[in-house]
This record gives C-alpha cells, structure tokens and sequence, in this order.
C-alpha cells in the first residue's frame, strides 16, 4: 500500500511539473505573437496624427477650422505629415467674395471667389480644394482626390430658394413726366428805334404766355400790355397805349436743370394813340398785323417753378399812320421794336 501511494504521488507531482511548463510555453509563444503587433502602435499614431493647426483667419464665413478638417479629408493619412512642413492657408472674406492664400516654403498662391450668396460650407470646400490643387503638384503625387473640379466655379452650384424668394426691394418711382402746360408771367421792357418815319419810343409794361406741350415742340398763346408812353414826332407830343396777341410755336432744349427755347408767332397789336400838346385831339385806335420771334433762358427749380430771362423781336411790315390837324400826316408808328422779359414760369 505504501509503495502505491508513493509511485501515485510521485506521478501527480510529474504531471504537475509537466502543465506548468507546458502553460509557461504556452504563455511565452502568445507574448512572441503579440510582440510585432505592438511595435507597430507607436508608427501608426505618428502617421495617423493630425498636424497642428495651418489655416488660418479671422472670418467666420469660411470657418478655418471646417476648411482645415476638409484639407484633412482630401488629402490620404499617409501624407498629412507633409501639411506640418512650411504649410500655411490664409481665409479673407471680402463680403459677396473670398480670398484664399496658400503658403509653401515662402512662396504663395492666391485666388478670389465670388460668392455673392455667402454659403459659408461652399466656401470651406472650394477653399479646402483649392489648396490641395496647390500643393498636390510638388508634394502630393499622383494622389487622387475626392473632388473632381480642377477649378471651382465662382458661383454656387446650388440655386438658393431664400435668394429667389427674397422680396425685392420696391422700385424707385418712376420719373413723372414733366406739366404739360406752362404758366409765365414777366416783366416787359420795349425800344422802338427811330426808322424812316416812325418815332424813338421806350415802354414798360408785362406779358403773361401759355406754352401747352410736354416734349421739345410746343405752342404758346401769348397776351402783352405796354401802357401810355410819351414820345414826339415832328413837334406833336403824343402818348401811345399797345395791346400786342401773339400766337405761335416753342422749340426747347433741356440742359439738366436749365433749358432753352426759341419761340416763333404771327401777332396782332391793338394800338391806341392820342396827341397831348393839341388843342383838339382825338384819340386814334388800330390794329396791325406783324411777326414776333425770341428766345428765352431758365432755371428750373423742381418741376412747377423755374425763372427766366428773354428777349425779343416785334416787327409789323405796314405800321399804322400818324396824322393831325393842322399839319396833316406826321409819319406812322414803329416798325419794329426789340425788348427784353423776366420772369416766372409755372408749371401746371
């Protein structure tokens, strides 16, 4: 019995020794396999680490850190490390554009985007492709990338319903047309130059003219009055009254705020006439037919009121005749007269 349980100890004691050892080979062949593996974590955390910050700016539209996570993903993990060397991407927003910088061993590459609509994720885009296009040539191989475009268009691609449907804003209100008719009232003043048998005489006196016409052609009705005036022919004092009606035609031009315009017209002179230094005198009235034509200078002031400077010409080819009692015929009235006008223009 003893000899039994000696020979059984001595082999459970064997057995023991032989699965220790077999666990320690064991365990010893797991850590050999495992070694390589660990080896390699240090290599990949360098080649997958993400370099420290190279785009750059002050602007919010695009975001540097968005372009900068969208170079990331452009750009393979085995060649981030070449954004760590002498890299750096400037980002301007100029309002309804954008500029991108690309800096690379002190040489650098810029380029302008119009986006009018300020989509601040199309930006970063075509910025993060911009500056891989950039750098792809001298560092990057033959890398292919995700974006295809070589050249992003200035525009969006996209069409924006908000920029559609945003209300425009109200159009200025058109330009109303200028007043059809023209009020003008002035002050007159006449000289009627000695001719042939006619006398020297100077009136004063006022006109007020209608001009009905929108465009460079219109017609004018025009009313004048010139009160007594003195003046002496062949020794006789006389006074004489003139109610000249004119009807006729406007040209005028305008020059921004002035304009100019020539008037043309047939006329009709109502004439009064009475001798001062005559015992017995009586007054002689007559109408003659004649031809008037001026031109005229004004300022307008808005689009109802403009003054103005004029001048003119009077003439009647068969003026009335001056006679008296004794001395019979003394010679007849002006042929022509020239004057000048000042005044107001109104527009209705």
């Amino acid at each position: 019995m003893r000899v039994r349980s000696q020979r059984l100890l001595f082999a459970r004691s064997a057995f023991q020794r032989s699965l220790r050892l077999s666990l320690r080979l064991l365990g010893l062949s797991f850590a050999l396999r495992a070694a390589p593996a660990l080896s390699q974590v240090p290599e990949r955390r360098e080649l997958s680490g993400t370099p420290p910050p190279f785009v750059f700016g002050n602007v919010d539209c695009p975001d540097p850190k968005t372009v900068q996570q969208a170079v990331l993903s452009l750009v393979p993990a085995e060649r981030h490390a070449v954004l760590a060397r002498g890299v750096r991407v400037e980002l301007e927003d100029l309002g309804e554009s954008y500029r991108v910088t690309v800096w690379k061993d002190g040489t650098s590459v810029k380029k302008n985007y119009s986006d009018p609509a300020r989509e601040c994720d199309g930006r970063a885009r075509f910025a993060a492709v911009f500056t891989v296009l950039t750098l792809m040539p001298p560092e990057l191989g033959q890398e292919k990338l995700v974006e295809p475009a070589p050249e992003p268009k200035p525009a969006p691609p996209v069409a924006k319903p908000a920029r559609v449907d945003e209300p425009k804003p109200a159009p200025t209100r058109a330009t109303e047309p200028p007043p059809l008719t023209h009020l003008e009232l002035s002050a007159l003043y006449a000289n009627a130059p000695a001719m042939l048998e006619a006398p020297n005489i100077h009136s004063f006196g006022a006109g007020l003219r209608v001009a009905i016409g929108r465009g460079a052609l219109a017609g004018t009705l025009a009313l004048g009055y010139l009160p007594n005036t003195q003046f002496e022919l062949d020794g006789v004092h006389a006074e004489l009254a003139r109610v000249p009606l004119s009807i006729g035609a406007r040209l005028r031009k305008d020059f921004d705020a002035w304009s100019f315009s020539g008037d043309l017209g047939l006329m009709l002179v109502a004439e009064r006439v009475r001798a001062t230094n005559l015992l017995t005198a009586q007054p002689q009235s007559s109408a003659s037919f004649g031809l008037s034509a001026g031109a005229q200078l004004a300022h307008q002031f808005g689009r109802h009121f403009a003054p103005f400077l004029g001048v003119f010409v009077w003439f009647s080819p068969a003026p009335s005749e001056l006679s008296a009692l004794p001395q019979g015929a003394l010679g007849n009235l002006p042929y022509l007269w020239l004057g000048g006008a000042a005044g107001v223009s109104f527009g209705l």
